[in-house]
């Protein structure tokens, strides 16, 4: 009795793993999704794919804000608008394939787990376009940005009085985009504050406050004759006045006064060029970049670049020049002081007047010294002419005597003994050949027709 009823249930068993089989086929060839399978807990069992995808659709909103604060402003980012989506496709891809293709026997234990109760859900992936999301945060950070002021210093009646500085705000948009880029893919739409930094100016009252002595001063003479020259002589100075220069930062002259144009009111007056004095736009800055130059050297800057003229000037010792050319040549020095600088420059009694100020710390005592190594006699070049006579001669141009000129910058104690001397430059002014024109014409007599008698 005991043996026919383990056949018995022997039958029962293989009648069932054989009904199983046919019901696992029987859902295979329907393409129906297995029983208790979930997408983001919505149930799909018994669906199509595509009757799959219609309910997540419908049911899933799309429609998600995340709302941004800051301070008492208040920003609403709209999923949308950084093209925002579902990935249900994949997902139904995901949840059709349960109990299917990994294999009879797996495939049916999975079915049966469902059958029992088992459940399984699966995720709901999303995407976007990042670069639209970046567009967002570029307009957003625009709207946030808050430009710093710099502390500003003024010389009032011998006295600097310095303002207070203000900081800036800016957003900071990686920091940003890394937090939404992940609230979006972890599908959180709760809002959050937004990322910001403070802008510290660059100048700061603390920083101004160190400038608090003249470091050199120098001064040269014009002729108030020549109106364009003095107009360009008062355009660069003024563009030059009140420049500060930061710990470590270069002083470029062609940068601070810009273009020698009409545009920035700039006129034509004598500059040298290739040893010639001719017209030039522009012309008399030099003068104002040579007065720059030595305030600088007597402020024990370190000078970086700085050319001398090719004919000695009427206005400044040999070697203590300093021409400049935009695009060319440019007068080039830098603070290697721990505090600022302040360059103010001005014309006043037809003079060109320009004082370094910095801190009392880096006062230096200091004297410039020229020496003329070589003194370059000129050449006699004699010229002949058919325009002059045999005998008479004329000077077609002067000429004059080249240079070979070493500066240097001599540092003192405050009871004048001498610390340090240094070689700031070595100056070349080529000589000009002196030509003497000698002429070549012959005399002839001349005859008076009062003495001719025709016969």
């Amino acid at each position: 009795m005991k043996r026919h009823k383990i056949y018995f249930l022997l039958i029962i068993s293989i009648l069932c793993y054989f009904g199983l089989i046919e019901k696992s086929y029987a859902i295979n060839k329907d393409s129906k999704i297995c029983k208790n399978v979930y997408i983001e807990n919505i149930d799909v069992s018994g669906l199509t794919k595509s009757e799959a995808i219609d309910k997540i659709n419908k049911l899933m909103c799309k429609n998600n804000n995340i709302n941004l604060l800051y301070k008492d402003k208040n920003y609403n980012l709209k999923l949308e608008d950084v093209g925002f989506y579902y990935k249900v496709e994949e997902a139904v891809k995901k949840a059709h394939g349960v109990g299917r293709n990994k294999g009879l026997l797996s495939d049916l234990k999975t079915k049966m787990d469902l059958y029992f109760g088992e459940k399984v859900n699966f995720k709901l992936d999303v995407g976007y376009e990042k670069n639209k999301l970046e567009t967002y945060i570029f307009n957003l950070a625009k709207d946030i940005y808050v430009s710093p002021i710099n502390s500003e210093i003024k010389l009032s009646e011998n006295k600097f009085k310095v303002s207070d500085e203000k900081n800036g705000v800016k957003l900071n948009k990686k920091e940003l985009f890394n937090l939404l880029d992940k609230k979006i893919i972890d599908k959180d739409y709760s809002e959050c504050y937004i990322p910001t930094s403070i802008i510290t100016p660059k100048y700061t009252f603390e920083k101004l406050s160190k400038i608090n002595t003249i470091l050199g001063t120098y001064e040269t003479e014009f002729n108030s004759k020549n109106k364009n020259r003095v107009n360009n002589i008062t355009i660069a100075t003024n563009k030059i006045n009140n420049t500060l220069i930061d710990s470590n930062e270069k002083f470029s002259f062609n940068e601070t006064t810009g273009k020698r144009d009409i545009e920035q009111g700039f006129k034509e007056a004598p500059i040298i060029l290739n040893g010639k004095l001719e017209l030039g736009m522009g012309g008399g800055i030099c003068q104002v970049s040579s007065t720059v130059y030595n305030a600088a050297l007597y402020s024990g800057l370190e000078i970086i670049q700085a050319k001398n003229h090719s004919i000695p000037s009427s206005y400044i010792q040999k070697g203590r020049d300093a021409t400049v050319s935009y695009g060319n040549i440019d007068l080039i020095f830098e603070n290697k002081f721990d505090s600022p600088i302040l360059i103010q420059s001005k014309v006043e009694n037809n003079k060109i007047i320009s004082t370094i100020y910095g801190n009392h710390e880096d006062k230096k005592y200091i004297d410039i010294k020229t020496n003329i190594v070589e003194t370059i006699p000129q050449e006699i070049i004699i010229k002949k002419s058919d325009k002059l006579y045999e005998g008479k001669t004329k000077v077609g141009e002067q000429g004059r005597r080249g240079y070979k000129v070493n500066t240097y910058r001599v540092y003192k104690n405050e009871d004048g003994s001498v610390t340090k001397e240094e070689l700031i430059n070595e100056c070349y002014y080529p000589p000009k050949n002196k030509v003497i024109v000698k002429g070549t014409k012959k005399k002839h007599e001349n005859l008076n027709r009062t003495n001719i008698k025709i016969i």
